[in-house]
Order: structure tokens, then C-alpha cells, then sequence
């Protein structure tokens, strides 16, 4: 078994983060968190440092280097250049793995310093996972040297032994599961809906998740007069996000940009179809025609009509998120994601 000590430098609080460090704990590896979350890990030593503005991370980076050294860990691993990358660099213990997620090569690094540290992190490192090989590519183009010693790894989900059943025919709905973010789009996502509760008046939309654009997206709900069709349900415990999903008979990703597209996942884990658009590393989950639908970024009423694409035809519907649980029993089990983790970390 083994008995290597993982750092982890990341968000406590992310459900990623909880699922990384949880499975290698359980596989004997002896794992220290060091962020600024907050969230108590069972059988994980997390170690918070308190953030007070954006510049903690540099403000900080010595602290955490501090707290890296006491714990000798064997490999240091940074989940999400930017930001935390700020510490794996200034640690500069070897070797340092780097996992990048998406709006880190996306977003961040197309800014100034960001740009400068991320391409210095990524340099140095012994190894850098993806979780798409559309960010992948993107990582690449960022820092052409990386390319020998980049691979994708996915998010994996946990895969239920059998399918879930549909649900009742006479409560369509779908549900959304990102951040209430602009870059997600969730106000294109309720203007669609105006015109999906037009064709079909008992549609429901469950809006999961938080974020800045909360009270904007109600006020656009009151506005169109959609509050009997669309709820915004908040933060949704990922523990109990299979209970969410598959009372719903789709998942809709109105993403204007994606990393890798996780909720897809879970999604066709829960046997339900995908209405999503063509972007980052969600071509790489969702086929259209397939297990799902996909449309062009932005465009309202492509959105639209792929929803009640989906809604004209159950028959289709059910077929196509039984396609979708095939997909992630093949390529998506978390078990196989922790697996090639499990085999670069024993490389070194």
C-alpha cells in the first residue's frame, strides 16, 4: 500500500478537491490540503490559511510554503495554475505536479502577471494533467514545451450499477449545474425557456448553483413572467446531486466557454440526455444526435429549439441518455481517473 505524502495545494471547499484527496486517503496515501477553504476532510489534514483579498496568494505564498515544508511531503500537487500555482512556484519543492482545470489557461492566463507565473508553474513542472484534450491543446499553445509531459485525466463521476428509471412523462423539466456566472450563461438559458414554456407550458427548469448574477437572473425570471416555470434552487450538495438529477428528463450546459464539463458526466451517469453547447471539452462528452444535443454558444433560440427538440420526442430522449451512461461507464468512472492519478504519482 502506499505511503507517499501528497501536498495539495487547492480549494478545500471544492468538490474536486474533496473527491482527489478522499480517494487517495483511502488508497493509503498520507495527504495534506493547504488553502484558503475552510472544509474539514475526513482523514485528510487541511491546513487554512485566511484569505483577505486577491492578493493573498502572494501575501500568503510564504505561510504556505512554511506549512508545505513541515509536512516533507514526497510530490507537491497544484489543482488550478492560477491562483494556487502562486504557491506551488514560490514552494518550488520537485517533483510538482499541476492540474489545470479550464478558466485557469482560458481565462487567467491570457492576462498580465497571470500569463508570467502560469507559463513559469508550467515550466517547471515534472508533469501537468488536463481534464479535456481541448484544454489540453490550450495548455499547449500557451506553452508549446509543455507538450511532452501534458495528459488528460477527466473529472470522473461515480457510475450507478443500473440505470435510473425516467421520469413521469406529464413533468417535463431540465435542470442546469454551473455557476450563476456570465461565462456560463444562465440568463440566454431562461430566455430559451420563454420560448420551450410556449410549446410546452408545463416545462420546468431547476436552476442549480450560486454566484453574481443570482438576483439578476430572478429579476429576468420576474420580467418574463416565468415564475411558475423556472426556480433557482441554489447551492445543491454534490453528495446528493444524482437525487437531483435524475428527477429531471435532461441537463442543459448553455456555456459560452468550458474547461472540461463535468455535469455532463453526471448527467449521462444518471442516464439523462444533454442539451449543450459546442464548446471546450464538451464535444469531447456530448455527441449530437447521440446522447444529446449540441448548439453554437450565444444563440438563444438555438438553445430553444434544441430543448424542445428534445421534449418532442421521449422515446428518443430515454434512448439517448441510455447512450449517455454507456459513455461514462466506458470513459468517465472515477475509479479509472484516480487510477492514471494513482500511476504518475508513483512514477516518482
Amino acid at each position: 500500500m502506499p505511503n507517499k505524502r501528497i501536498l495539495i495545494f487547492g480549494h478545500a471547499e471544492s468538490t474536486h478537491i474533496y473527491k482527489w484527496s478522499t480517494s487517495l486517503a483511502k488508497r493509503g496515501y498520507q495527504v495534506r490540503i493547504v488553502s484558503f477553504g475552510t472544509k474539514e476532510i475526513e482523514g485528510v489534514d487541511v491546513v487554512t490559511i485566511p484569505k483577505k483579498n486577491k492578493s493573498s496568494y502572494f501575501s500568503s505564498m510564504f505561510l504556505a510554503k512554511k506549512y508545505a515544508l513541515e509536512f516533507k511531503p514526497d510530490i507537491v500537487h497544484v489543482h488550478y495554475a492560477g491562483g494556487y500555482g502562486i504557491w506551488g512556484l514560490h514552494t518550488d519543492i520537485r517533483p510538482t505536479l499541476v492540474s489545470v482545470w479550464g478558466s485557469d489557461i482560458n481565462e487567467s492566463a491570457k492576462k498580465f502577471p497571470n500569463n508570467y507565473f502560469i507559463k513559469k508553474l508550467l515550466s517547471k513542472a515534472a508533469f501537468v494533467t488536463s481534464t479535456s484534450d481541448s484544454l489540453k491543446s490550450n495548455t499547449i499553445e500557451l506553452l508549446p514545451s509543455v507538450k511532452e509531459k501534458i495528459i488528460t485525466i477527466p473529472f470522473g463521476v461515480r457510475i450507478p450499477e443500473t440505470q435510473f428509471e425516467f421520469p413521469d412523462s406529464k413533468n417535463p423539466s431540465a435542470v442546469y449545474l454551473k455557476q450563476l456566472e456570465p461565462i456560463y450563461a444562465p440568463d440566454l438559458l431562461i430566455k430559451a425557456t420563454r420560448k420551450v414554456v410556449a410549446k410546452f407550458p408545463d416545462f420546468k427548469l431547476n436552476i442549480g448553483g450560486e454566484g453574481t448574477m443570482k438576483q439578476q437572473l430572478q429579476d429576468l425570471i420576474d420580467s418574463l413572467k416565468l415564475n411558475a416555470n423556472v426556480s433557482i434552487i441554489g447551492f445543491y450538495d454534490n453528495q446528493k446531486i444524482y437525487d437531483l438529477i435524475k428527477e429531471q428528463s435532461f441537463l442543459v450546459m448553455p456555456s459560452l466557454q468550458e474547461g472540461f464539463g463535468v455535469a455532463a458526466v453526471e448527467a449521462f451517469a444518471c442516464s439523462r440526455p444533454v442539451v449543450a453547447t459546442n464548446v471546450g471539452g464538451i464535444p469531447e462528452i456530448v455527441t449530437d444526435n447521440q446522447n444529446g444535443y449540441l448548439v453554437e454558444p450565444n444563440n438563444v433560440d438555438a438553445l430553444a429549439d434544441a430543448m424542445i427538440r428534445m421534449l418532442s420526442n421521449r422515446e428518443n430522449m430515454i434512448k439517448m441518455g441510455q447512450n449517455g451512461y454507456k459513455v461514462a461507464k466506458e470513459k468517465y468512472d472515477w475509479e479509472k481517473s484516480v487510477a492514471q492519478m494513482v500511476e504518475l504519482y508513483e512514477m516518482y
